[in-house]
């Protein structure tokens, strides 16, 4: 695993997109405040996989990929909101925490890395 700070933060990402699923497990509305659910479950954790695996083996590719992958999930389920058509299922929500992933991801595989290497 890279010791590098950009690397873990991919990983905790990702961590975070396999996690969330765990919203779904909950039936009380005062405690469920993102709804995930449907095809957002399945996109949440295989993109949270992709962070990962990506922020183990410090493949920036990897975590952009994932990051991409959020955006383009977050693109869908803004534009679908309130609409009787909503592929993954979700509301405002899950708009959110698709799109936190996403710009998180984005950040951290996409940001220079020599500026770390010089601190050493």
């Amino acid at each position: 695993m890279s010791s590098h700070p950009f690397d873990r933060s991919a990983l905790v990402l990702g961590v975070v997109g396999v996690v969330s699923p765990i919203f779904a497990l909950s039936t009380s509305s005062n405690n469920n405040f993102v709804s995930v659910q449907g095809a957002g479950l399945v996109v949440l954790v295989v993109f949270g996989a992709c962070a990962v695996i990506g922020g183990v083996l410090a493949k920036r590719a990897l975590v952009v990929f994932a990051g991409a992958g959020y955006a383009v999930a977050a693109i869908l389920q803004l534009l679908q909101f309130g609409r009787s058509t909503n592929w993954l299922d979700g509301t405002g929500s899950t708009f959110a925490l698709m799109l936190g992933l996403a710009i998180g991801l984005l950040v951290v595989g996409l940001a220079p890395r020599e500026q770390h290497d010089a601190l050493q």
